[in-house]
C-alpha cells in the first residue's frame, strides 16, 4: 500500500511540475509577443531613435526570460530566437526597417513554434 501512495505522490509532483512549465511558458510566450507586436508597430513609424531604444529594451527582456526557458525548452528553437534578437539593435541602428520587421515576425513565429512544441497534444508525443 506504501508503494502506491509513493507512486501517486510522484505522479501528482510530476503533473504539478509539468502544468508549472507550460503556464511560464504561456505567459513568456504572450508577453513576448505582445512586446514583439508593439515593437513591429514601433518599427512600421519610422522612428529610428525610439526603435533601437525599444529593441535594446526587447533583447534585454528577451535574455533575462531566456534564461528561464533554458530550463524546461528545447535550446536549438531558443538559439534561433536569440540570434534572431541579436540582429535587432543593429538593424535598428543603421535603419534597415524592414530586415528588422522581418526578423521581428521571424522571431514571433518562432516563439509561437517553442509554444506549440511544448504543448501536450497527441502529435507532439508521437
Amino acid at each position: 500500500m506504501k508503494r502506491v501512495v509513493f507512486a501517486s505522490v510522484l505522479m501528482l509532483i510530476l503533473l504539478a511540475f509539468n502544468i508549472f512549465c507550460l503556464f511560464t511558458i504561456g505567459k513568456i510566450k504572450n508577453e513576448a509577443t505582445e512586446k514583439l507586436d508593439s515593437l513591429y508597430e514601433v518599427a512600421a513609424s519610422g522612428n529610428s531613435g525610439k526603435i533601437a531604444e525599444e529593441c535594446e529594451k526587447f533583447t534585454g527582456y528577451w535574455l533575462s526570460e531566456h534564461h528561464v526557458l533554458c530550463l524546461i525548452v528545447r535550446h536549438d528553437l531558443l538559439d534561433q530566437v536569440t540570434i534572431a534578437v541579436s540582429r535587432f539593435v543593429p538593424l535598428a541602428e543603421y535603419g534597415e526597417t524592414g530586415e528588422l520587421s522581418a526578423e521581428i515576425l521571424r522571431s514571433k513565429i518562432l516563439i509561437e513554434e517553442i509554444w506549440d512544441s511544448e504543448r501536450p497534444l497527441l502529435r507532439n508525443i508521437f
